[in-house]
């Protein structure tokens, strides 16, 4: 079975997202996929260093950074599970210690080799389905500079050469690097047993056997009886394996040819898909294909210059054409595409330039060129801007009492769990005294936030959230180092937390995970998990998403409230509990009266 070397990369923008990466790679975050029980390995670095950041920063230096510099590369690198656990690789979790030693050490030693001292921290995780090391380096070129183009290039060839670079450093353990097929094989027998090819042979026992001799013991005539007819016997077995083994391969070769006829029509399947792709994307390209700027040009009323074809003159202007760029000589100005070289020539704006276009090319010429316009910019902005990064709502410390106030007296959650949210940041008051639950992935990253209001109990996201990556949730149970075997599903933080009071303590191991649509559920994660269960409201928006969630996830067991929501069931079980306290204070009250006696009139009798 063939395993594969697997290498990528991920270029971090900004220290908060460094920051961010570190608190997964160093288990600071909780991971919910991960097994809290294993310890991962430090490989480049030690445990006292300081952090990530300042890491990088004290090996970038005293240098100015872009604003849109890559401070870090971090690098991912692992093997097909195969290598890992040859005999079973579906058995997550399970590996070879062997194999991961001799793994993890050629990879640090081609890390060393080919980055130095760039290479800041390097971990192994073992605390995941299949072993894999984070490492981070900072990607300074020969001058020292901060040049991650330099190291790592921006194209498919110098990505694919660094995948090449990493598979030949492993490739003395019989890792492969990444292939786009793979062709049949088979297994040729170099030679028969000699007695394979002799007579099949028939034993009459009553003939074949040799005749006890006189006086002769059970022990010596068994002897000798093995020896007479272990020749034979070895003949007959062998012949016998070899039987079997023509079976065997007769049946291979018949599951081959099916599974060879089956490839087949895949292949020609994809043939015809292809085809129908390359048409698409040849009808795609014409689209974005710009005006050609010569054909622009002459419509423009400019005239080719006999020697040179690229030089287009008109009494203003002298304009030298290479492909969809120009340039002015006599305004000293430059431009791109046929949109730019119109607005240059007529001296005139953006929408008298479409215009323009579209009277002398038609409606299909002028989309043709506003939509390849728009297309470079749109490339051009991509490249130069860093993806937006969720920013959580400021914190205002002075608005959490009359926060925690509501949340406790009248949502009816322990004032302690709201402490304890607190502290970690996972709930806190915003500078309109709103209650914010923030929002995380499973690798424990920032993602968004919902903000209640306090007094309508409206909820909302937060400006910026990635309302498909992550959900409120907290983890409960006992034994906090046991993993997750069960996940409820609710429909609001405050539903998650009410729910996690009802049934807490819990004999499993929970995550309580607020969503407001199924769709955004993590899906894969949780058909993993041994219990889920459907815990939303009991309202008819409730139902509807109860019945959404099955379909996504057909093991989760539906669990309804009392009421109509979990919250208010809290509610129901925090009112009785007062007033069975008060009763049975109530009835000691009495009882004492009952039992007392009566005061002293101070005389004796």
């Amino acid at each position: 079975m063939t395993a594969y070397a697997l290498c990528r990369i991920q270029k971090i923008h900004g220290w908060a997202k460094l920051t961010s990466s570190e608190g997964h790679t160093t288990r600071e975050r909780e991971t919910l996929n991960a097994n809290s029980q294993v310890d991962n390995i430090r490989l480049i670095g030690r445990a006292d260093d300081p952090d990530l950041a300042t890491m990088v920063g004290k090996k970038i230096g005293e240098q100015t950074i872009r604003k849109n510099a890559v401070l870090a590369v971090e690098m991912l690198l692992s093997a097909s599970p195969e290598y890992f656990r040859p005999h079973d690789p579906s058995a997550a979790g399970v590996y070879d210690k062997q194999r991961v030693d001799v793994w993890s050490k050629a990879s640090v030693d081609w890390l060393k080799e080919k980055y130095q001292d760039r290479v800041v921290l390097a971990e192994l995780h073992l605390d995941e389905s299949t072993p894999h090391i984070h490492a981070y380096l900072v990607p300074l070129d020969e001058k020292g500079k901060l040049n991650c183009r330099a190291l790592f290039g921006g194209s498919r060839y110098t990505l694919s050469k660094l995948q090449d670079s990493y598979a030949e450093a492993v490739k003395p353990l019989e890792l492969e690097r990444g292939i786009k097929g793979s062709k049949a094989t088979y297994t040729r027998i170099s030679q028969y047993y000699t007695d394979v090819n002799r007579d099949s042979l028939h034993l009459d026992l009553e003939q074949a056997l040799p005749q006890p001799k006189n006086n002769e013991s059970a022990a010596s005539y068994r002897e000798r009886v093995i020896e007479f007819l272990q020749p034979n016997l070895d003949v007959m077995n062998h012949q016998l394996a070899d039987r079997q083994l023509a079976r065997k391969q007769k049946e291979d070769m018949e599951q081959k040819a099916l599974a060879s006829e089956k490839e087949r029509q895949k292949l020609e399947q994809q043939l015809k898909e292809s085809e129908e792709e390359k048409i698409k994307l040849r009808e795609l390209a014409n689209q974005l294909r710009d005006l050609p700027l010569g054909q622009v040009a002459y419509e423009l009323g400019l005239n080719q210059d006999f020697n040179d074809a690229h030089k287009w003159t008109s009494e203003n202007h002298a304009i030298d054409i290479k492909g969809s760029k120009f340039y002015d000589s006599t305004q000293n100005k430059s431009g791109k595409g046929a949109l730019d070289l119109v607005m240059q020539v007529n001296d005139c704006n953006f929408k008298q330039s479409v215009a323009w276009l579209s009277d002398r090319f038609g409606e299909s010429g002028m989309l043709q060129a506003v939509t390849h316009h728009a297309r470079e910019l749109a490339v051009e902005v991509a490249s130069s801007e860093p993806p937006p990064q969720f920013t959580p709502p400021s914190s205002d410390e002075t608005k959490w009492r009359s926060v925690q106030y509501h949340l406790t007296r009248e949502c009816h959650l322990p004032r302690d769990l709201m402490k304890e949210l607190h502290q970690i940041n996972l709930v806190y008051a915003d500078d309109d005294q709103n209650a914010v639950f923030l929002h995380r992935d499973l690798e424990g990253e920032l993602t968004g936030a919902t903000v209640a209001a306090s007094d309508n109990n409206c909820m909302g996201l937060a400006p910026g959230s990635k309302r498909s990556d992550g959900w409120f949730y907290l983890c409960r149970g006992e034994g906090d180092s046991e993993p997750i075997k069960r996940a409820v599903i609710t429909k609001s933080p405050i539903e998650a937390l009410s729910l996690s009071v009802l049934e807490h303590p819990g004999e499993i191991r929970t995550v309580y995970m607020a969503t407001d649509n199924p769709q955004n559920l993590p899906v894969e994660y949780l058909k993993k998990m041994p219990i889920v269960v459907n815990a939303v409201d009991d309202d008819a928006a409730g139902k509807a998403m109860a019945a959404q969630i099955k379909e996504l996830i057909p093991h989760a067991k539906r669990l309804k409230p009392n009421g109509l929501n979990w919250n208010e069931d809290l509610g129901e079980r925090i009112n009785l509990s007062r007033s069975e306290l008060m009763q049975a204070q109530s009835q000691q009250s009495v009882s004492n009266q009952r039992t007392s006696k009566p005061p002293s009139s101070g005389f004796e009798l």
